[in-house]
């Protein structure tokens, strides 16, 4: 029997590509036998970390690697969702304790250490190959992420991913809309909801209410002066006798580059003209209400002293 000759150099290359890892039957490819195969295992140059998974020792064991081992091990049927999609798409720069993968309602895979096995089928159109692993596509992977986060993390991670343009309002509608009945459906609404145009005028409401509870008074809501060298400007919330002003931002998504250089001359006019301006948004408002009372307690009180 002719000896089977072995491409070393081709499944090193291969698992460099892959984080150090690479299937059973890809090594078999190369042409490497059971035997040979063992034979790396039990010189330490290769370790078994899953079923039909080889790891090579001499790279690090890193969150893709972690990834890309339990996905190998569950098959071709399996995909990537949720908050360890979300990683791998590099939305997110800390991947999950546990990898979440989907795979059909027929598998029967055996529970595996650090994975989330969901038994769901998720549709062609809603997955795509990413360095080599079955993902669900951008839109799918925001809306199950977020539901798994929840309200305060899952908003910050959709207004950053629609701020930098990492997937668009549209597609994340779209998709909201084909798949209402799963899980974290209403969560997901809430915050489309914000990401429209609602987080403004809910982080108002959060603000003045807030303030009520801190038996903060003697501001006004929408107040319209006129700033010299900048003209007419309505104060999102103000103490007129201080001349303490707060502005109120809603999510970043909604920042443009022509808004913030507005917001900014807008801003010095105001120091200009003798005002402190406090700026808070929807995020502070709802996950740390108390920094937002503390900064307006910290500035009354320091106009006053003066």
């Amino acid at each position: 029997m002719r000896a089977r000759t072995i491409d070393a150099a081709k499944l090193h290359a291969r698992m460099r590509a892959q984080d150090g890892v690479a299937t059973v039957q890809e090594a078999k490819d190369a042409g490497y036998s059971k035997v040979a195969i063992a034979g790396k295992i039990r010189r330490g140059e290769w370790e078994r970390p899953a079923h039909n998974v080889l790891r090579a020792t001499d790279q690090p064991v890193t969150a893709r690697s972690r990834i890309r081992v339990a996905m190998l091990s569950l098959g071709a049927d399996a995909t990537l969702v949720g908050r360890s999609a979300a990683f791998w798409w590099q939305m997110t720069d800390t991947a999950p304790a546990s990898v979440e993968i989907a795979v059909p309602q027929r598998n029967q895979p055996r529970p595996r250490d650090g994975v989330t096995v969901v038994r769901r089928a998720v549709p062609a159109r809603d997955r795509v190959a990413v360095d080599g692993l079955l993902v669900t596509k951008k839109a799918a992977t925001v809306l199950a992420a977020v539901a798994a986060l929840g309200l305060i993390a899952g908003a910050k991670l959709m207004d950053r991913v629609l701020q930098k343009g990492v997937v668009a309002l549209d597609a994340l509608t779209e998709t909201h809309q084909r798949s209402r009945g799963r899980y974290g459906a209403v969560l997901a609404a809430t915050l489309l909801a914000l990401a429209a145009g609602g987080a403004r005028s809910e982080a108002e409401r959060i603000a003045h209410r807030v303030l009520r509870e801190a038996d903060i008074v003697g501001w006004e809501a929408d107040v319209r002066v006129i700033l010299p060298r900048h003209g007419p400007a309505v104060l999102d919330l103000a103490f007129l006798d201080r001349r303490v002003l707060v502005e109120i931002d809603g999510w970043a998504y909604h920042r443009d580059l022509r808004a913030f250089l507005h917001d900014a001359a807008r801003q010095n006019a105001l120091v200009l003209a003798g005002w402190v301006v406090i700026r808070t948004n929807w995020h502070e408002l709802k996950d740390r209400p108390h920094d937002f009372v503390r900064t307006v307690q910290d500035a009354l009180a320091e106009r006053s002293r003066s």
